[in-house]
């Protein structure tokens, strides 16, 4: 039994507009598309459990694309406040448009970002994965300063499974081979693997262990781990939930 079966069935009134400007739709996986929203929701309720927390009331979509994942957010919690933020701000404008979220625009730089509210669940999807090893304290810490007392902060990574999928020719989503191998080698070397896109300065593929993501969390120590469940999100991307240390 995977972590998505185990807390029961997707929220009813999801809503179902998608933008046509989404580059991770495909009317070839479409319900694939939804799936990643109903999982994310699993990883995030499994979190609150295991920190013994109530529904949150305030949810920054942190990185929300054009909502892959806040459509199932907003379902699951329809009485909370929701923030929608993104570097893409078509992305944002669509999020607020279709599910009444608040907008926020985000950055390449964590210091660049300004965001007055505070919320109880900030979610983080897919984005430290495209980030270089520099970047991770920044936009952690960040992160940590948006969160509400007691505010819970999840994320997810790839990890060990992916570079494993990569050692096959998979999960290389662009890169040239030489890059992929060398990815591959220095996470084998580091615990960690970063390639640019040649297309894209300071966006490309990261690759992270337990142990390296657990050694950033340790230079943001108002952050406490709670919980590191491999493979949670739809069995593929690691997830990592943390609340403010003063919270337990």
């Amino acid at each position: 039994m995977t972590m998505d079966q185990t807390l029961g069935a997707p929220p009813k009134g999801v809503i179902t507009d998608i933008s046509p400007w989404d580059p991770v739709y495909s009317p070839e996986r479409h319900d694939l598309y939804f799936r990643w929203g109903e999982s994310a929701l699993a990883c995030i309720r499994l979190a609150l459990l295991a920190a013994d927390k109530e529904e949150p009331t305030s949810v920054l979509d942190f990185a929300c694309g054009h909502g892959r994942v806040m459509r199932t957010l907003k379902a699951a919690f329809p009485d909370a406040r929701l923030t929608a933020c993104d570097i893409d701000r078509a992305g944002v404008d669509f999020c607020a448009r279709t599910f009444g979220a608040n907008a926020a625009y985000s950055s390449e730089d964590p210091n660049e970002i300004a965001i007055e509210d505070r919320f109880d669940l900030i979610w983080v999807g897919s984005m430290f994965t495209h980030l270089d090893s520099d970047r991770w304290v920044g936009f952690l810490r960040l992160l940590e300063s948006l969160l509400a007392p007691r505010g819970m902060l999840v994320f997810t990574t790839a990890g060990r499974s992916i570079i494993e999928k990569m050692k096959l020719g998979k999960q290389s989503l662009g890169l040239r081979g030489d890059q992929a191998e060398e990815l591959i080698a220095a996470f084998a070397r580091d615990g960690f693997g970063y390639q640019e896109y040649a297309r894209r300065p300071g966006w490309g593929l990261a690759r992270a262990s337990p142990a390296w993501v657990c050694s950033r969390l340790d230079k943001v120590p108002e952050l406490r781990l709670v919980s590191y469940f491999e493979r949670g999100w739809l069995n593929s991307q690691d997830v990592v939930s943390c609340v403010q240390r003063s919270a337990l």
